[in-house]
């Protein structure tokens, strides 16, 4: 089935199962980019040909042994929650074979785009892995990048963003469309929220889209963005985390910030009286 473009509701945004094995979106409105997560109990296997995309795995709670053509990335993981520790993962080009070994219970995510040049595996480890943050006040979110500018891919960009207790992330809000004047770039959000029974915003708007439409945020909920604005926030007292994916035609990188907003760090609003 393919969704209708002005239809916002599942087609772009929907929860993911949890149960063991790969759970899948049931719709892909982007047409480079796909997400699944997988949950696999101590002991099991799961094996993944690559066929024609690259693959960025990430380990959001676990450990596993992870084999790419006999390249081997033992004891990948060991994070309890997403919250608490920097990611682990592994990339596995095109035309590869992946065997992925539960070493305790494990939750992962598969990201993958399109890809036709195969490049060697490699993996990030907490030592490793590129990690800060971006913006100030209410809009500070802390970022961990697995695949980067400088780590090697065709196309596929690999970022966890943590927000917490009333922040914004995504702000000002951006695209980055098929249009004259953007650096087309498809993206996905996966999100995770502590407490689980919390709750966060995220809003897809204007360009392409034709229209307002909000989402609420719940653990393990994907939001898919083939167009348009989109910016996210957690609810007080709460965490929301996201694995960012993202992939255009190469692996440029260049968001479009909403012309009405670009300007909110020269001008931040006056404090109010209380």
């Amino acid at each position: 089935m393919t969704p209708n473009r002005t239809d916002y509701g599942q087609a772009y945004f929907e929860t993911l199962g949890e149960a063991a094995g790969l759970n899948k979106p049931e719709f892909n409105t982007c047409r480079i980019i796909d997400f699944a997560q997988l949950v696999l109990n101590p002991g099991e296997r799961h094996v993944l040909s690559t066929g024609d995309r690259e693959y960025g795995i990430v380990l959001f709670t676990g450990t596993a042994d992870i084999m790419v053509d006999g390249t081997s990335f033992p004891g990948i993981g060991r994070r309890e929650s997403v919250f608490l520790s920097l990611p682990s993962g592994v990339y596995a080009g095109c035309g590869s074979e992946v065997v992925i070994e539960a070493k305790s219970s494990l939750v992962a995510g598969l990201a993958s785009a399109i890809s036709t040049t195969p490049i060697p595996p490699y993996s990030t480890t907490p030592e490793n892995c590129q990690n800060g943050h971006w913006g100030e006040g209410n809009t500070t979110r802390h970022f961990r990048y697995l695949i980067g500018k400088d780590c090697p891919s065709e196309r596929l960009w690999l970022a966890e963003v943590v927000v917490r207790d009333g922040r914004w992330a995504t702000y000002p809000p951006h695209k980055h469309e098929d249009v004259p004047g953007d650096l087309f770039q498809e993206e996905m959000y996966f999100y995770k929220v502590e407490p689980q029974t919390g709750f966060g915003f995220c809003a897809l708007f204007g360009g392409e889209v034709g229209g307002d439409h909000a989402f609420m945020v719940r653990h393990n909920t994907l939001h898919k963005m083939p167009f348009g604005y989109h910016t996210v926030a957690a609810a007080p007292g709460h965490q929301v985390y996201y694995l960012a994916v993202y992939a255009g035609r190469d692996k440029g990188h260049r968001p479009s910030p909403h012309p009405d907003f670009v300007d909110y760090y020269n001008n931040p609003m006056p404090t109010p009286f209380v």
